[in-house]
């Protein structure tokens, strides 16, 4: 069985029927993060919204600097900045600081987003975000790696730019894009040095297609998937657990789908499933017991040669509960898959 990096990612949602004061959340976010280095996890990723009623995490870098000052080993990643969102030069500043408060954990992931209604609050047009990404890319690496230097593009024109302290990794932090359209995996191949994948295997051959033809190897950068996840002590137990959290996520999302796809202008798709139970028969939930997780990543292997994979922390979740998911990966998963 091939080995298989595993991480946990960290939206921060404070749901209104599990809501606790956002202090309190925040404060055992990062315990959660610190014991996920203490049980071996490879990797830890903070997600960014904007605007959600359940206050989805709209601030990532902070974050990420205080898992930094709290850990020394674990990999310490966004996944995903929505970098149309910002400026470019100020990405590169802070994100240059994190990485030193994290010497060299750092892992910067981008995506365009696609949620409508967060772009007019930052005065964004939605349809820039393909230029703004990509000059934003470019800006970010020659703020690490440059002096100093002028830019004139589409959307950005910069005199003097000079980012001091320059990142503690040589050259800067990778930066992982994600994305499942051909246009970002054109992107990701001529310009990733990592892919945040979601989808099946029709994507990840699109995404080899896409690094071929831009005279790269698909196996030479990591790709990264991710899900909505939850592990009991059997699948009943798993399921009476995860239910109302993993829906709560799951409505997000598809709310957020329809809108872009809408904006879009394509097809809506069939209605989400308004109950857990409807959910559950709609999709491919990945809650259950130890057997039924390890059967679901072999499955996952078998079909795509992803390198890691970032479990979402389901919304709303009381902390013990969730160390005890953490203890129960790290115990009875994570050693199927490695070395």
């Amino acid at each position: 069985m091939p080995a298989l990096k595993f991480g946990f990612l960290f939206s921060l949602h404070n749901p209104a029927a599990f809501r606790k004061p956002w202090a309190q959340l925040y404060q055992e976010t990062l315990d959660q993060i610190v014991i996920a280095e203490e049980l071996g996890f490879d990797s830890v990723w903070i997600s960014e919204h904007h605007g959600a009623a359940d206050g989805y995490c709209p601030s990532v870098l902070p974050v990420v600097a205080a898992a930094a000052d709290r850990t020394s080993t674990i990999t310490l990643g966004t996944r995903l900045m929505l970098l149309p969102l910002h400026h470019p030069v100020r990405v590169a500043e802070d994100a240059a600081v994190v990485d030193i408060m994290a010497e060299g954990r750092f892992v910067l992931g981008i995506a365009v987003g696609y949620v409508p209604r967060e772009y007019p609050a930052f005065g964004v047009n939605r349809r820039h975000r393909p230029s703004l990404i990509e000059e934003g890319i470019e800006i970010i690496r020659r703020c690490w790696r440059e002096e100093e230097f002028d830019f004139a593009g589409k959307r950005f024109q910069l005199k003097g730019v000079r980012v001091e302290p320059k990142p503690y990794q040589e050259g800067g932090p990778p930066i992982w894009i994600g994305g499942t359209a051909g246009p970002a995996l054109d992107r990701v191949a001529r310009l990733g040095d990592g892919y945040h994948f979601v989808g099946g295997r029709s994507i990840y051959q699109t995404y080899a297609d896409a690094m071929r033809g831009a005279g790269r190897d698909p196996r030479s950068i990591p790709v990264y998937d991710s899900r909505d996840f939850y592990l009991g002590e059997d699948d009943q137990r798993a399921w009476e657990e995860s239910r109302e959290h993993i829906f709560h996520s799951y409505s997000g999302y598809a709310q957020w789908g329809r809108e872009a796809a809408e904006a879009d202008g394509n097809e809506l798709g069939p209605e989400p499933a308004e109950s857990p139970e409807a959910m559950r028969e709609q999709t491919d939930v990945w809650v259950g017991g130890p057997e039924t997780i390890i059967a679901k990543f072999e499955e996952r292997l078998a079909q795509v040669p992803i390198d890691g994979t970032i479990m979402r922390m389901p919304p709303g979740i009381d902390h013990d509960r969730a160390v005890q998911l953490m203890t129960r990966v790290a115990e009875r998963v994570l050693p199927h898959f490695r070395d």
